[in-house]
């Protein structure tokens, strides 16, 4: 099953003509690496993700199903525990604009299958291809998180190549992610001192 859908997630990526667009967190909320953006998809859209780390892998799907709100599933395949589901959601309060932030409150693993979190997230388009992220909460995020990505371009006129560094109120995690063609989007990096790859693709 998780072959199965790992395949089709992937092929469907081939498939369709939309190119990648934002990460995904393991609980396939759009983020950073390890926190959430307050940036939400355009209505309609929907991505998968498939991750692999050094503790188990993660296959997932996320949508915007109304304006503004964005929900997520990602099935947990741990090494040495049993497998379990998750479910998340965020909500777009503000949009952004030219002088302000984003800003969006979100629950992630609503289901309380790990550990469950609110958040309320401001994320900010800066000069140069700089994006800065910042929030507090409950959970995980009770310390607060902040996160700055810095965009490249790589053989391209666009911004494509993404290099984000961020602290999510344990450790320190950094990763990069490119367009391997135009449309699939490969991740790489370190989260919470473990290792993880993988791909994600938005239609």
């Amino acid at each position: 099953m998780k072959k199965a859908f790992g395949a089709l997630s992937l092929v469907g990526c081939l498939i369709f003509t939309v190119p990648c667009e934002a990460k995904m967190l393991l609980s396939s909320i759009s983020g950073v690496i390890n926190v959430p953006s307050a940036h939400v998809r355009n209505i309609g859209e929907f991505s998968v993700m498939a991750q692999q780390t050094e503790v188990g892998n993660v296959l997932g799907v996320n949508a915007t199903v109304l304006p503004s709100l964005e929900l997520s599933y990602s099935r947990f395949n741990p090494k040495h525990e049993n497998n379990f589901n998750m479910l998340s959601a965020k909500y777009q309060l503000i949009a952004e604009s030219v002088l302000t932030p984003a800003v969006a409150v979100g629950i992630e693993d609503i289901g309380d299958k790990l550990d469950r979190a609110g958040y309320v997230a401001a994320t900010k388009e800066g000069p140069w291809g700089f994006r800065g992220h910042v929030g507090i909460g409950t959970g995980r995020f009770q310390n607060g998180f902040i996160a700055m990505e810095k965009q490249f371009k790589v053989n391209s006129d666009v911004l494509n190549l993404s290099l984000a560094l961020e602290y999510d109120g344990h450790h320190f995690n950094y990763g990069a992610a490119l367009p391997v063609g135009k449309l699939v989007q490969a991740e790489i990096g370190m989260r919470s001192n473990d290792f993880y790859a993988g791909i994600n693709c938005t239609f």
